[in-house]
């Protein structure tokens, strides 16, 4: 199925180690449905054989059942999904490397990781470019490639803001052919791994209100609060 001409293909399933391609997850909510016509790196990466995409978000789920009622569809936040990474990475004997997020938040990531799997390789990297001003896209990148050329990951998860994340994927994952298996966008998973965020309770990611818990926690995401709020008449419309 189809959302916004991106196509969903729901998989939760991991591949096994060094894949010819270094396949990148993406999580489609209603700031990714809303901006993807404003993010060209993302509409390349999609357009390439290695994105992998699911849904995140209880508006974007509700639309793409409305247009699809007959069939099944899981929704699966990169909050959930980053612990089913970290539980397969442990069984299977393959390396799990944070990359972004602050560093407590990243820290503590790791920290909780492993005390829930002791057998899981895991390490954590927050590059200090994150930390002054807006870095160039080239010291983001080089950073960021740096990092993850040193710890050798199975897999990475990118904690990154959505104007960083898909454009270093896009470049990064290319570099990565053969030796890293796949990259995960999955935003602010990592704070909330790391306990610096707390995950919506149930009930108002089912009512579709878990960008206003996540605002009430975070005031500074008034902004982008703001820009995803089109997706409700649209959603209720089926104008999409």
């Amino acid at each position: 199925m189809s959302f916004c001409g991106i196509t969903i293909t729901e998989t939760d399933h991991f591949p096994p180690p060094r894949q010819p391609l270094c396949w990148v997850y993406v999580t489609v909510n209603a700031e990714v449905a809303l901006q993807l016509p404003d993010i060209p790196a993302l509409q390349s990466l999609l357009n390439t054989g290695r994105s992998r995409v699911s849904v995140d978000g209880q508006w974007v789920w509700w639309a793409l059942r409305r247009r699809h009622p007959q069939r099944p569809l899981k929704k699966m936040a990169g909050s959930d999904m980053i612990h089913s990474l970290a539980q397969h990475c442990a069984e299977t004997n393959q390396r799990l490397l944070l990359l972004g997020s602050s560093p407590q938040a990243n820290a503590g990531a790791v920290q909780r990781l492993t005390e829930r799997w002791p057998q899981l390789h895991v390490a954590g990297f927050a590059p200090g470019v994150f930390e002054v001003g807006q870095p160039s896209e080239a010291e983001v990148f080089s950073q960021c490639l740096a990092g993850v050329r040193a710890h050798r990951p199975d897999y990475v998860v990118l904690g990154l803001t959505p104007g960083k994340i898909y454009a270093l994927a896009h470049r990064m994952a290319k570099l990565l052919d053969g030796s890293t298996t796949g990259m995960l966008c999955f935003g602010g998973a990592i704070d909330m791994a790391g306990g610096s965020v707390k995950r919506a309770p149930l009930w108002s990611q089912r009512y579709g209100l878990e960008g206003l818990y996540r605002l009430w926690q975070q005031p500074s995401r008034l902004p982008r609060f703001l820009r995803v709020l089109p997706i409700i008449p649209r959603v209720l419309f089926n104008r999409f």
